[in-house]
């Protein structure tokens, strides 16, 4: 689970920048936005119990979309 901290943070950055900055994660970085709101959820909790079958599909070709880019970059460990 995500520190108290963590989410006063997220929840101040909602208030400043509103739901563009929420897009910007997940359209730039799908991975971390993925892993943070994971994080939100029990263990247990599975990615179908949050995700439709169509967000799910977007999140898989998206990150399929950057290990593309970065194996035809040379990347070999994307973090």
């Amino acid at each position: 689970m995500l520190p108290k901290a963590f989410l006063i943070a997220l929840a101040e950055t909602f208030a400043d920048f509103g739901e563009a900055s929420l897009r910007q994660v997940r359209d730039e970085d799908p991975e971390t936005y993925a892993s943070v709101f994971a994080q939100m959820f029990p263990k247990e909790t599975t990615p179908s119990d949050i995700y439709t079958d169509a967000q799910l599909e977007r999140l898989c070709d998206a990150l399929a979309a950057r290990l593309a880019k970065a194996a035809r970059n040379g990347v070999e460990t994307i973090h």
